[in-house]
């Protein structure tokens, strides 16, 4: 059986590549946790349709072609790459194990894998890290168990290798949020955090708690179905769905409706209370839809064995340019909401792009810093 890992990166110049169905985002950092990371390089490139379906490369060709054209456009040093993968054929599981060494942990692994990861092994990649003992003075440990559909990861490596870049490492999105985004374990001291980045179709969601990741899920809802039910509602094309689910003026939260601010202009300074309200309506619903799926897995953390109870949401992605979503997702779970802030693990800004352009792409680039980030 084939292992699925981020490989050992020599150098001092870490890339993360994030591909979805909506754009390639990758960023370059020098550095370590310990030392402070520095980002030297940022790169954002708008997909076409097709070339990413629910997660998996659809057209190889095409997706080829287009991280070829997006690395041609930008100056990052070297081609080594470490990508992101999340859709339904990965599977992170945690399992308890007896301490032993690392050789008869492998077999283990193997032999208990084939009851809790539902695909043929035989057709699998596999990867693990041991968490450390279960509890204190435990003789068990928890070892986060990986794995995904070889066929899938392969199309992605032989995309990235075909457009003339070296896939040097593979990593679960979700997990790279435990990098960029989830605060010092120091700082979270009242019970665990659960991350959200609400991708173009995919949320990727991890719970994890004094700095290791408890629970993981990939769900089915991105900033694509908040802009589907909005022109739904509102009866408008795509792009200005879009439009309008990131426009400023149009803010989720009760704050909004306290502050009595909700304005859309849609043409010139025209005002359409009709239309505000069919976009927050739309918004609230789908809203409502991922807020459904966070707290069934808020409910499944809870009901496990010695479980904290989640003390803060945390949201990135490019949901979470959506003005007020995570005010709005905090009023539905009654649980504390922000947004996720990878940019504070920096120590230093070198790249192309200024601060305050980096501060507006924060959100859509947590995944990619995650999977630069080295591992302490």
């Amino acid at each position: 059986m084939e292992r699925l890992r981020r490989f050992s990166r020599f150098g001092s110049r870490n890339i993360g590549i994030d591909i979805d169905r909506g754009s390639i985002k990758a960023v370059q950092i020098s550095g370590s946790g310990g030392g402070g990371y520095t980002l030297q390089h940022v790169g954002y490139h708008r997909l076409p349709p097709g070339a990413i379906i629910e997660g998996e490369v659809a057209d190889h060709d095409l997706l080829a072609a287009e991280i070829k054209e997006f690395w041609d456009s930008h100056s990052f040093k070297g081609k080594s790459v470490t990508l992101g993968v999340s859709n339904q054929k990965v599977v992170v599981r945690l399992l308890d194990f007896p301490h032993m060494e690392p050789d008869d942990l492998q077999g283990a692994i193997n032999f208990e894998a084939q009851d809790h990861i539902p695909m043929p092994l035989d057709e699998a990649v596999l990867d693990y890290v041991v968490l450390g003992p279960r509890e204190e003075r435990s003789d068990l440990d928890r070892v986060l168990v990986v794995a995904a559909q070889r066929e899938m990861v392969l199309r992605f490596t032989s995309a990235v290798r075909s457009s003339g870049l070296r896939p040097a490492g593979v990593d679960v999105k979700a997990l790279s949020l435990t990098r960029s985004t989830l605060p010092d374990p120091f700082f979270a001291e009242e019970g665990a955090v659960l991350l959200l980045d609400v991708g173009a179709e995919i949320t990727n969601l991890v719970v994890a708690d004094r700095g290791n990741p408890l629970l993981t899920r990939f769900v089915p809802v991105g900033l694509g179905d908040f802009v589907a039910t909005v022109a739904d509602l509102a009866d408008l094309p795509e792009d200005e769905a879009e439009r309008q689910a990131l426009n400023s003026r149009v803010r989720l939260g009760q704050e909004q409706d306290e502050a009595n601010e909700i304005v859309v202009q849609p043409e010139g300074d025209g005002f359409d209370p009709a239309l505000v309200y069919d976009v927050r309506r739309g918004l609230e619903s789908a809203a409502q839809a991922l807020a459904d799926e966070v707290q069934r897995s808020i409910e499944h953390h809870r009901s496990q064995e010695l479980a904290r109870e989640v003390s803060q949401v945390l949201v990135s992605g490019e949901g979470a340019l959506i003005p007020g979503l995570d005010v709005y997702l905090g009023e539905l779970l009654n649980v504390p909401t922000g947004r996720g802030n990878p940019v504070e693990k920096l120590s230093a800004n070198r790249s192309n792009i200024s601060d305050d352009q980096l501060r507006a792409m924060e959100p859509v680039l947590a995944v990619a810093f995650g999977l630069a980030m080295e591992d302490e």
